[in-house]
């Protein structure tokens, strides 16, 4: 067989294993509910950002705050038996904060549960290169520290009950003073769900 044919008959098995597929269709946020799952899925995690949400912008804390903070989003710990997009849930988080108009996020430091910009650091190593106009590389002495961090884990709890198992998930973050070390602000969300013992694979 010559590689055209090859080419042919592979392209063929995958067209084939797409049609065998069935159609897949768009399905809407909001409706998306019906598919769910006994895992942490889309819904879950909005109803975790919002809550905490709430919680962290109607805090004693927050609402008596007159000056911008700086947040660094530090470890999230996922202690459950699937991969949880630990990410999305604190990108949502920052942002909201964000939006308040109370908080801003730093980029330059973060633990698990954030990310680092590494173009940050990099731009700094161009001062000396000899290639770049030193007149445009950026000084020393210009990243603002964090004042916050926020840190978090998620914890699962499965339970048999009868022919079905009780699956909890608890949400906990925790905003933290960089300075002193105390905790400004932290909650506990929960979100159980319910299912035959044969949808529970772990």
């Amino acid at each position: 067989m010559n590689l055209f044919s090859r080419f042919v008959t592979i392209s063929l098995i995958g067209i084939s294993i797409v049609a065998c597929g069935g159609k897949v269709e768009y399905v809407d946020n909001q409706n998306s509910v019906e598919y769910t799952s006994v895992g942490i899925d889309y819904h879950d995690i909005e109803s975790a950002v919002y809550k905490s949400v709430q919680s962290l912008l109607n805090s004693e804390y927050v609402l008596s705050l007159e000056n911008k903070k700086i947040l660094a989003i530090s470890d999230v710990i996922n202690d459950t038996m699937q991969e949880v997009d630990v990410r999305g849930l604190t990108t949502k988080i920052a942002r909201a904060m964000r939006n308040s108009g109370k908080f801003e996020l730093t980029n330059a430091i973060s633990g698990s549960g954030g990310s680092t910009d590494n173009m940050i650091y990099n731009s700094r190593d161009l001062r000396n290169n000899d290639e770049f106009n030193q007149y445009t590389t950026i000084e020393k002495g210009t990243l603002v520290a964090p004042n916050l961090s926020l840190s978090g884990v998620i914890v699962q709890k499965n339970t048999k009950v009868g022919k079905k198992q009780r699956v909890d998930y608890s949400f906990t973050l925790t905003l933290t003073d960089l300075k002193t070390g105390i905790v400004k602000w932290d909650e506990n969300t929960h979100i159980i769900k319910v299912a035959p013992n044969s949808k529970v694979s772990w």
